[in-house]
């Protein structure tokens, strides 16, 4: 009853094939990712568009080996034969696109899959009813089974592999992956095809009610069309939430540096340099890079603010700001730590590099005027890990004021391991 094979109907079920492995595993990788609320909705459009795919590459590769008569089926069956290929690979997508998956489930979604191929593929062909029952090849029926468990492992074992990759490399092991998984799915077919055959002189059976004639190069033609939209349309919504998450992620950034910034100036603030001096003496060669903290406060900040408008004031802090940094080299790390208050984290402070820094620093008072008044600065200074070994010692060692000419002398630094700020008193 079968003379030859049809060779564009054979191309147009590979096709159909490729098409259908590429959109299972486009949507097996995006489903891992995909937010609980929309994976439903993922989920029933992956499954639809696979199993439309494997069903329409069996009902195009029924047609490439043409009968003596016109190839006629079943309504029902043939249906019921699309549903078992949708569902099979919506719960097969399901499992496999779990966070974790053990042997049990990827066995459970192999079987689920492979299975849903097999009952598509046997209902398609026993929708195509003749007058006499058709006769089975035990081995060959065993080989088409096999051959759909593999493929189906395969194509799980894959989408699951190549779920964490992105861009171009991604797209090539996809799309090399979905040519082997249509071999496989055409191998399965045209096997399972060689497995069945009819008695001579068979003729469809009048109550059948769908005509092959559509089912050939239309339906190939249409069900293509349907998984490229479908591919693109999700290819676009993955381009879409990765740029909502880089701006996302970009916004979150810039939060967390704010955390760490005075806004007025855009030095780093107190908490920044509070961090910073952790991280320093947690290192674990720490007493090898000593460091001095050096203090800087407007001594008269309250009668400067008493005396301007709030803009005015601000503009003198950022001006103060920025005649502090141009002052100091980039090596050193300056500060706002309050209204009125910088410091200076100077490392390897006794390094003659910053002998003209300290000089400057010791003529503050001569180098920052304001429209208003001149700025009176009180001034301090600590050094690790002779004056302490932790962030508390050595601010605290640093506030406590002296003479702004002795800034940058350290020979003569007093140790003190429990200093007392002015104004400050010990207990009893």
């Amino acid at each position: 009853m079968m003379s030859h094979y049809d060779l564009p109907l054979v191309t147009a079920s590979f096709i159909v094939a490729v098409l259908a492995a590429y959109t299972a595993l486009f949507f097996g990788a995006r489903l891992g990712s995909v937010r609980k609320g929309n994976r439903l909705a993922w989920l029933v459009t992956g499954g639809l568009a696979m199993g439309t795919g494997v069903w329409t590459m069996h009902f195009v590769g029924m047609l490439a080996m043409p009968m003596d008569m016109t190839m006629t089926f079943d309504t029902g069956m043939t249906f019921i034969s699309w549903l078992a290929a949708v569902i099979s690979s919506a719960i097969a997508l399901h499992i496999i696109g779990r966070e974790k998956s053990g042997v049990a489930l990827f066995a459970a979604a192999t079987l689920m899959m492979s299975g849903g191929i097999v009952v598509m593929h046997y209902l398609g062909m026993f929708a195509m009813k003749m007058s006499a029952p058709p006769v089975y090849d035990a081995l060959w029926l065993t080989i088409s089974v096999a051959i759909a468990v593999a493929a189906s492992a395969a194509a799980l074992a894959v989408s699951r592999s190549i779920r964490s990759m992105r861009g171009v490399g991604a797209s090539a092991a996809r799309l090399g992956a979905a040519l082997a998984m249509a071999t496989a799915i055409c191998g399965m077919h045209y096997t399972g095809m060689l497995a069945m055959t009819f008695p001579e002189g068979a003729v469809p059976a009048a109550g059948n009610g769908l005509r092959g004639d559509w089912m050939g190069i239309p339906l190939a033609v249409f069900c293509a069309a349907l998984l490229a939209v479908t591919v693109f349309v999700a290819a676009f919504d993955i381009r879409l939430q990765r740029r909502l998450a880089a701006e996302k992620a970009e916004e979150d950034a810039r939060v967390a540096r704010l955390a760490f910034v005075d806004s007025m100036t855009g030095l780093p603030n107190r908490s920044a340099l509070e961090q910073r001096l952790l991280n320093t003496l947690a290192l674990e060669d720490a007493r090898e890079h000593p460091f001095a903290l050096i203090y800087l406060d407007i001594a008269n900040y309250r009668e400067l603010s008493a005396g301007l408008d709030p803009a005015a004031m601000n503009r003198v802090i950022q001006n103060i700001a920025k005649a502090i940094r141009d002052l100091a080299p980039e090596s050193v790390y300056l500060a706002r730590y309050s209204a009125s208050t910088f410091f200076l984290m100077v490392p390897d402070y006794a390094d003659l590099s910053y002998s003209f820094m300290y000089k400057r620093l010791r003529e503050l008072d001569e180098r920052i005027p304001t429209p208003a008044k001149s700025v009176t600065w009180r001034a301090g200074q600590s050094v690790f890990p002779a004056t302490g070994n932790s962030s508390r010692k050595l601010l605290l060692a640093a506030m406590i004021p002296m003479d702004l000419g002795q800034i940058g002398r350290f020979d003569k630094l007093a140790v003190n391991s429990d200093p007392i700020l002015p104004g400050h008193h010990t207990a009893g």
